[in-house]
């Protein structure tokens, strides 16, 4: 391919996914570094939700459908979190965690215990032990037990799934589910690492 043809496509190609990425930068952007990194991880699993249904059906095969669908009832809900951290970074923060605590519980419904999902509590209590201050110990004191108390309620009282999976397909949930754990938790590393960056204070010369 000629370069008057390859830089042309090259330009239309980046152009858009600059201004995209500049977009999202500024849309989840925020003074409090502890604000946006909450808008980071609710960008992330909001946008990624969507996608969910297809590695379920991916691991369970056709038995999945229709009901692996609802999967990605809440993306929206992650996607308003930043909107909601404009307006109040504190109610952001404690809205991403609840928002994720409930995500896990409703896709437990919809996927079973088998499937592994209560393992999505894990990061729910580690990103919490990230997004308070010094100051708002107590909330994070709060925010870090609390999914730990829901897995106690769910031992005695988890929701009976819409739909049972064959042994297998539960196996590939299960695989996959812990798979997407160990990559959030290591997306939270990154994220308290670019918090501390960030704020922080610069050593006097």
């Amino acid at each position: 391919m000629s370069y008057a043809i390859k830089w042309p496509i090259i330009v239309g190609i980046s152009v858009p996914y600059r201004v995209s990425v500049g977009a999202v930068r500024r849309f989840l952007a925020h003074r409090d570094p502890l604000v946006e990194a909450s808008n980071w991880v609710a960008f992330i699993i909001g946008t990624h939700l969507p996608f969910w249904p297809l590695y379920v059906l991916w691991a369970a095969g056709p038995q999945a459908l229709p009901t692996a669908l609802l999967t990605l009832a809440l993306s929206p809900i992650f996607g308003a979190i930043p909107l909601l951290s404009r307006r109040n970074g504190l109610l952001g923060r404690i809205a991403m965690l609840l928002t994720g605590i409930a995500n896990t519980v409703f896709t437990i419904w919809v996927l079973g215990e088998e499937s592994g999902t209560a393992f999505f509590l894990i990061p729910c209590g580690a990103l919490a032990s990230i997004l308070f201050r010094r100051t708002e110990r107590w909330l994070m004191l709060c925010f870090t037990l609390l999914p730990l108390a829901v897995w106690c309620v769910l031992q005695d009282h988890a929701p009976l799934p819409l739909h049972r999976y064959d042994k297998q397909a539960a196996q590939e949930m299960f695989t996959l589910n812990i798979f997407s754990v160990a990559v959030l938790i290591a997306t939270f590393g990154w994220l308290q690492a670019d918090i501390y960056r960030r704020m922080e204070r610069p050593r006097p010369g």
